[in-house]
């Protein structure tokens, strides 16, 4: 059976993994991917105008004639996601299945949509190669746990199945798959583990743990040590690679397994690598055996300067000696760090605002990254922006279909949202700027020039670096691929 992927701005390591498990079913799989107009960092809408590749993607996609089309679609996806179904069945009459975070939040407002065929909620490894079986045999199975299908003018609404616990059994994510579009180059994503143990107001992970954990099932998960050296080993040496970046929502959890990890990866990998860490997992000792096995920077969630803003309404309980101190131990081993912050939270005020550059001004990072709050929704703090008059039913019905994005401005009402834009931009130049300019710099116009120069103090310039290299990388190869060498995309 023939399976053709969608997808945008990124390479995507949900649809490497399904790949990877349909391709060892024995079906042939293949990726069309858009790069976006830089939707990650800033949205430059300018290049949507000029480069629309949506009649070239319609066409590859009636060329290769899939048996079924698929999506994973993040919420701030979902436009793009309903545009681009609504276009391929003007074209041709396949079934089309989406899957990933925004239809496991939202599955009764992504099957209403009349280009969606099925959704699948929940991890899809399994299921969409129980789906495509069922296919070949020329017979859809509807029972299928994860899927929801419409049928006969009904939808079938299936039960969710556990998570899967060994996460060694799944094969290694099929990266060629992207790799053709130049999605990555020398930095290789790579994640040990699955699910978060924390429970942040603003974050997916609290539903998610609530909707799948079923009869006992862990939600945090992590593969072997020697499952993941085994996969590093053979992308280092099929992929020319500079560094990893291990994208575990908190890398830094379960001590024995960091033990054994740096010691393995310091003798059979050897590449520097980038972890994310939360504060309130950061000890001397691990941090060092980290730094030892070759990290050499991290990103760690501060979110708010305020601590009341942190304990009450994002339910983050550290201090601010807490973060200070993790600053401090970052710095004693070497490591080097960029924080990841929030503002235009509800109920802040333009006092706590700064609080948040007033901190980061004190530890000093390497890189301050600032984004617009934005309300997820089902996350605890959507449905308390909704109750408490930060959202009406209009705004919340907008964020459902995935309209806006934390790097666009602010969807709430009655917040202080000029000063969240305008520090969205400031707080990442003031951070790193010698503090004399710091009166000089707050009177800074916002605009286009200012937002372009804010993301060179982002991160340390290893890292910038490389994410500009990878988003000139994807867009021009890609392009290429489409304009002058698209069979390539969906050969055999």
């Amino acid at each position: 059976m023939r399976v053709l992927f969608f997808h945008r701005n990124a390479e995507w390591l949900g649809i490497e993994y399904l790949s990877s498990a349909l391709k060892k079913a024995g079906h042939d799989v293949k990726l069309i991917f858009d790069p976006g107009s830089g939707d990650v960092e800033y949205k430059f809408s300018f290049l949507e105008r000029f480069f629309d590749l949506s009649e070239k993607m319609c066409e590859l996609t009636k060329k290769y004639n899939p048996d079924l089309v698929a999506f994973s679609c993040l919420t701030n996806l979902y436009p793009w996601v309903n545009k681009t179904v609504s276009l391929i069945k003007q074209k041709m009459n396949v079934p089309i299945i989406v899957g990933g975070l925004h239809p496991t939040i939202l599955p009764e407002n992504v099957i209403a949509n009349r280009n969606i065929d099925m959704i699948c909620i929940g991890e899809g490894e399994e299921a969409i190669v129980e789906l495509v079986n069922s296919m070949a045999k020329g017979k859809i199975d509807y029972s299928i746990k994860n899927i929801w299908f419409k049928k006969d003018g009904d939808v079938i609404r299936n039960d969710v199945r556990p998570l899967i616990q060994d996460l060694d059994s799944l094969p290694f994510p099929d990266k060629d798959l992207f790799r053709k579009y130049g999605c990555f180059s020398e930095r290789l994503y790579v994640m040990t583990g699955r699910g978060c143990p924390f429970q942040c107001t603003y974050c997916f992970n609290s539903y998610y743990r609530k909707l799948l954990c079923k009869d006992g099932a862990k939600y945090v998960r992590r593969r072997s040590v020697d499952n993941v050296i085994e996969e590093l080993k053979l992308f280092k040496q099929k992929y020319p690679l500079r560094e990893v970046f291990f994208y575990d929502d908190i890398f830094t959890i379960n001590k024995p397994w960091i033990k054994e990890f740096c010691r393995k990866y310091k003798n059979e990998i050897n590449l520097p690598f980038k972890v994310l860490v939360h504060p309130q997992a950061v000890e001397e000792e691990t941090m060092q055996l980290l730094a030892d096995a070759g990290c050499i920077y991290v990103d760690i969630g501060l979110e708010s300067g305020d601590e009341d803003i942190r304990h009450q309404i994002l339910k983050r309980k550290m201090s601010n000696q807490d973060i200070i101190e993790t600053a401090k131990i970052l710095k004693r081993v070497g490591i080097k760090f960029c924080t990841l912050n929030i503002v235009g939270f509800p109920c802040e005020s333009i006092e706590q605002m700064w609080h948040t550059y007033e901190l980061n001004r004190k530890i000093r990072p390497n890189g301050t990254i600032v984004s617009i709050f934005y309300p997820f929704p089902k996350t605890e703090l959507a449905e308390y922006s909704l109750k408490n008059g930060f959202l009406n039913e209009d705004d919340y019905r907008r964020i459902c279909n995935g309209e806006g994005g934390y790097k666009e401005g602010t969807l709430l009402r009655n917040i202080h949202s000029e000063e969240a834009n305008r520090l969205q931009i400031l707080i990442p130049i003031l951070t790193k700027m010698p503090i004399f300019l710091n009166r000089l710099l707050r009177k800074m116009p916002i605009n286009g020039f200012t937002r372009v120069l804010s993301i060179f103090f982002l991160s340390i310039p290893r890292n910038t670096f490389i994410r500009i290299k990878e988003s000139v990388s994807m867009f021009l190869k890609s392009h290429y691929l489409y304009r002058f060498n698209s069979n390539l995309i969906i050969k055999k």
